[in-house]
């Protein structure tokens, strides 16, 4: 008893802070481990977890965590360290998979924790940057537009400043224009992007992954 006792004692003592150390505790003691009260065992395998996150261990993160997870529903533990410990890693799984960039799965589990905590300060952001990472036809026209008329009006901008400045100023004219309504156009595309990527985050999660936007359609004081 009191060697199992020692044990979760020395763990903890490495400090908040030591992530490796603990990591390298926790695997080098698998049997001492083995042998906590079921309290202390929980208690020390979800601080591994957030440890392997901090050390960016995702892949054993993400081998590791679901078994916790039904553990903390089972035995309804809401807190751990001052964080509610099931959104906390429900978050961090969403955020190994898109480090390990599998961003359908990331948003899946994004979009169940935006359900459940509407208001977390975290999940929308990172919901709205998966989004991003996923190209789809709409997204990928507008891009490609966008890029394309930049690199006529840069390609229009060296023919003008390299043949027509300096000997042809009277043909100047019709280059200027085009070179202003691609401009535009370019601009317009992007907006459009912005439009269609802000829109697309709401109607998946009733939420914009903006907060002054939130703000601004009191879409916080619905939830």
């Amino acid at each position: 008893m009191q060697n199992t006792r020692q044990t979760y004692l020395q763990y903890f003592r490495l400090g908040d802070t030591s992530f490796r150390e603990k990591v390298r505790f926790y695997e080098e003691n698998p049997e001492a481990l083995s042998t906590l009260y079921f309290n202390e065992k929980i208690d020390v395998d979800m601080d591994y977890l957030i440890c392997l996150f901090e050390v960016g261990r995702y892949e054993r993160f993400l081998e590791k965590v679901d078994p916790i997870i039904e553990i903390i529903i089972e035995e309804n533990i809401f807190e751990f360290r001052n964080e509610n410990i099931f959104n906390d890693l429900l978050l961090k799984k969403a955020a190994c998979y898109y480090h390990t960039n599998q961003y359908e799965k990331a948003n899946t589990i994004l979009k169940q924790l935006i359900k459940i905590a509407p208001k977390h300060p975290l999940a929308i952001g990172l919901y709205g940057i998966c989004k991003r990472k996923q190209n789809n036809d709409v997204s990928t026209t507008l891009k490609a537009l966008g890029i394309s008329a930049l690199l006529l009006v840069v390609s229009i901008s060296i023919i003008q400043i390299l043949l027509f400045e300096p000997f042809f100023d009277e043909y100047m004219s019709p280059f200027l224009m085009l070179r202003t309504i691609l401009t535009i156009f370019s601009i317009l595309c992007f907006v459009s992007l912005e439009v269609y990527f802000l829109v697309s985050v709401y109607k998946e999660t009733g939420r914009f992954p903006i907060a002054f936007l939130n703000k601004l359609f009191g879409i916080d004081k619905k939830v």
